[in-house]
């Protein structure tokens, strides 16, 4: 008697399963039925959706590479165009989606991921063309609605991004918009709040895998682990570099969890802690086994749902306690994580409504960093930079899509009110350069007193802020690591106090200096403050004063006192 099941039969168990969100069971069901049928596209490039999905992407790429081997699959080119996308593998990303489109020139989603991976690397004209390309198929494609907005976002292209914001805040119930793109572009708590709640139950995966730790042993130290993948030229390591060896090893063991990181951080970072895990090619359910060894008790993710985040893991509770910190400013809208590392400036309590995780308060400013002052005196000259000499310099150094069109009205009359100034700001892009200068120029200002800084290394960045006079802050999505070096630098910076976790960043920093005066309530303030700093001499000797007194900046910089006061705060959750 022949009790071997059909492929029909296998598939509709596989179905079943995964309509359950049963992944272990469709997994274990699918390579059974690949042993029957090993040439079935369909078979093989679900197991290799589900490894993409628990997030071993290297099984998964070998599974759609194998569909390849038996026919030249659209949906195999598109996977692995995906999978190429969460690896930073961004040009085979790109050839893989042209791949797909080759052989299905009406491939929506090929498309999309093509616009994608060309957005990731700043070719915006190139990512535009193929959101354009799907939007005129497509005319309310949520996912290509959400992309043009960040491409109009990040060139500056203030014009455009009207009526688009209107269709993203028309489509919000539906879960599509990313938590990090909606605090860039609105300061609502309630609305922060809806979008990372519902961009968390469109994106969670059901694991069966779960921690086998039974909170039954107990270690003679307490055990932290941090998890990141940011451990590189990135904010995020720029920031907590020497947190780590700042720690008491007496009676608390580090452990670090990375993954994409430079080598050289690896080496140093692994001498200042008890352990130092790689798990970049370790799949999420082996990475929870190897969290899962070290019985943590606190386990704090720097990422959370920002770029190259190992959620997953988290969703396991491999550790007693988990908490989210730095990586991310608001609410990561899951309910795994216990709490949020924070301060009563950046989160006063009345906020806590709004947040998946309980408020954690430091004693003083949230955010870590570096400990080092850069208070010397410049190598740097004004003609190495293209600044004209005798003049004011005010400066912005973030991110492109930082600026918004209300904050730089507002610089736009400073500039009118200070004649004797330029505004220096990050060249960001080719596209922002020319919609910026565009913009400046139809408001009577001329383009030459906008000048673009390169791009260059952190230690010609941290000589050349020492130029400026007056630092701009952004609005909406405030500097978090560039007002940092700014203070360190010894450059007041002048911002407006917003009213959610991204736009008090810098009134937290500012604040545990003591310079409150400098934390504007409304854009009128905050442009008067401005003024006042570069015309009227008292004003800014007394900041300087403030900015560069040994106590203030020992309190806002020293790292051995932000451990003590952290592991004070970790210890009483226990």
């Amino acid at each position: 008697m022949n009790t071997k099941k059909t492929l029909e039969e296998f598939i509709s168990y596989i179905k079943e399963c995964l309509k359950s969100e049963d992944y272990d069971a469709a997994l274990k069901a699918l390579l059974t039925a690949i042993e029957v049928y090993p040439d079935q596209p369909p078979l093989l490039i679900n197991v290799g959706n589900i490894y993409k999905c628990i997030g071993d992407y290297k099984q998964a790429e070998n599974y759609y590479k194998k569909v390849l081997e038996i026919k030249n699959s659209k949906e195999a080119h598109n996977n692995l165009s995906v999978v190429y996308l969460e690896t930073s593998l961004l040009e085979q990303s790109i050839l893989h989606a042209k791949k797909a489109i080759q052989i299905d020139s009406n491939y929506i989603e090929a498309y999309y991921n093509l616009a994608l991976a060309y957005e990731k690397t700043g070719e915006y004209k190139s990512a535009k063309k193929n959101v354009d390309h799907i939007l005129k198929t497509d005319a309310n494609n949520p996912n290509a609605i959400v992309l043009l907005f960040r491409i109009l976002q990040n060139t500056c292209d203030w014009k455009n991004l009207e009526p688009i914001e209107n269709k993203l805040n028309n489509m919000m119930e539906i879960g599509v918009e990313h938590p990090f793109m909606h605090i860039s572009r609105s300061e609502n708590l309630e609305t922060n709040y809806k979008v990372a709640k519902l961009w968390a139950r469109k994106n969670s995966l059901q694991f069966t895998k779960q921690s086998k730790l039974h909170q039954t042993k107990n270690n003679k130290k307490v055990r932290i682990g941090y998890i990141c993948g940011e451990l590189r030229d990135h904010p995020t390591f720029y920031l907590i570099k020497n947190l780590f060896k700042s720690h008491n090893a007496k009676k608390f063991d580090i452990f670090i969890f990375s993954s994409n990181h430079d080598v050289e951080i690896k080496s140093k970072l692994q001498k200042n802690v008890h352990e130092f895990f790689d798990i970049t090619n370790n799949s999420d359910t082996e990475a929870i086994d190897i969290i899962n060894d070290c019985n943590l008790d606190i386990l704090i993710d720097l990422s959370v749902v920002i770029s190259n985040n190992r959620i997953n893991i988290l969703r396991a509770r491999p550790a007693k306690k988990i908490i989210s910190y730095l990586g991310f400013p608001g609410t990561s809208g899951y309910s795994h994580y216990d709490y949020l590392l924070t301060d009563k400036v950046v989160t006063p309590m009345k906020h806590q409504p709004f947040y998946t995780e309980k408020f954690l308060f430091l004693p003083n400013c949230y955010q870590i960093n570096d400990g080092i002052s850069n208070f010397s005196k410049t190598k740097a000259s004004k003609k190495q930079h293209s600044l004209p000499e005798k003049t004011y310099i005010l400066a912005c150094f973030n991110q492109s899509f930082k600026l918004d069109k209300t904050i730089f009205d507002c610089w736009i009359e400073i500039l009118k009110k200070l004649p004797n100034s330029v505004l220096w700001v990050l060249e960001d892009n080719e596209i922002a350069k020319k919609n910026l200068c565009q913009y400046i120029e139809k408001n009577l200002i001329n383009k030459k007193r906008l000048i673009f800084a390169k791009r260059v290394t952190r230690e010609e960045h941290l000589e050349r802020i020492k130029l400026v006079d007056v630092v701009l802050d952004t609005r909406i999505y405030n500097g978090h690591t560039t007002t940092t070096d700014a203070l360190q630098s010894g450059i007041p910076v002048v911002t407006k106090t917003g009213k959610h976790f991204a736009s008090r960043v810098s009134s937290s920093l500012l604040s545990s200096l003591g310079l409150n005066e400098l934390c504007c309530e409304n854009l009128e303030d905050y442009k008067q403050k401005v003024l006042d700093i570069c015309i009227n001499k008292k004003t800014k000797l007394r900041i300087l004063k403030k900015l560069t007194d040994k106590k203030n900046f020992e309190k806002m910089h020293d790292n051995k006192l932000f451990a003590k006061n952290l592991e004070k705060v970790l210890t009483q959750i226990l």
